[in-house]
Parts: C-alpha cells; structure tokens; sequence
C-alpha cells in the first residue's frame, strides 16, 4: 500500500468513528478536515463529494463488520454453532473500539431509509448482503437438524434483527446495563422454541 493509499485508509477510519456518533449526514469534508487538521481542498480532491465520502464510510465500515462478525462465525462449524458465534459477535459489534457511537449502520439505516438516493442504495446493499449471510447461518442450522424442519428461516431472521435492534435501543439511549443479558436470554429462547426433537 502506497503512502497515498495509507493517508486515505487514515482519513477513512476517522470518518467511520465519526460517522458511528454523529451519523452519516453529520458527516462533512469540512468536519473531517478540522478533525484531522487537514485542508478541506485536500480532502475533496480525495473524495470529491459528500455522497463518495459517505458510501467510502460505509464501504470500510462494512470490511470492519466481516472482520468482527462474519469472519469469526465462518471460523465455527455450520449449524448452531456458528448462528450463535454470529449473534454474539453481532453483539459485541456494538462496543468495538473504531465505533464510539456505536453500530454505523443501525444510525445510517434511520437516516436513510426514506430517502432514495446512491448513498440509500449502497447502505440497503450491504444490509441485504449480511441478511442473505444470516438467512444461510439459519438454513445450515435446519440443514444439520439442529433446528426444526418448520422453521421459517425469513421469520426467524427477522426476530434476529429484532433482537438485535432492540438491544441497541436499550443499550445506548436507555444505557440499560441488563439489556445484553436479556438480550442473549431472549436468542436462547428464540433457538429453544426452534430446536429439532427426534
């Protein structure tokens, strides 16, 4: 990697723990420039638009998401095994150190998902994308007879994210020191009511 390469990997790790507390739109070239103490001019002709600077941020913050969450669950063996490393890391995604503000996307999503646009569209792919990920965690767990041949794989990953977001709510507005507990209480419970019986 080049020194110009290095100087925007940089530049975009700021801007990614940025983003995670002031949101995507809260994010500006100028406001980067100050935090960095860099030009604004320079910045620009990195990124050229607010827009570019903002799908970068989404772009790195998504390698960031497979490196914590992903890639540790496909580590495991297929079947609940990785479904409950997954659900865990996706947990403890909330308090990784390049994210002070907490999960990127759960901000971006509420500010973004009624307004069309490349930046909107980019941000569905990537969530689409971990989704699709999620849905086969949850078909291999079917797949292995750990979870019953019934299960509704889309229903299941839908009280997943549920679960998930309503963590994040407990977690960070209400600062509910219990909320990651009752959270993995509630997942168990979810798997239990699911699980294969001979």
């Amino acid at each position: 990697m080049g020194k110009g390469e290095d100087t925007k990997s940089m530049i975009l790790d700021k801007a990614v723990q940025m983003a995670s507390v002031q949101g995507l739109e809260g994010l500006t070239i100028g406001s980067l420039a100050d935090e960095l103490g860099m030009s604004k001019s320079g910045l620009f002709a990195k990124f050229a638009s607010k827009e570019n600077l903002q799908i970068e941020v989404l772009r790195v913050g998504s390698e960031l998401f497979r490196r914590n969450v992903v890639y540790p669950a496909l580590k495991t063996k297929p079947g609940l095994n990785r479904l409950k490393t997954a659900f865990q890391m996706w947990l403890s995604w909330a308090h990784t150190d390049n994210l002070p503000g907490g999960c990127l996307f759960l901000s971006s999503s509420s500010e973004f998902d009624d307004r069309p646009g490349v930046v909107r569209d980019h941000l569905k792919k990537t969530q689409l994308s971990w989704q699709k990920t999620l849905r086969q965690f949850v078909q291999d767990a079917k797949d292995t007879l750990e979870l019953d041949a019934n299960t509704n794989v889309d229903k299941m990953v839908q009280e997943i994210w549920g679960l998930i977001l309503g963590f994040h709510f407990y977690n960070r507005l209400l600062e509910d020191k219990n909320s990651e507990k009752r959270t993995k209480q509630s997942f168990n419970e979810l798997l239990k009511r699911h699980q294969y019986e001979n």
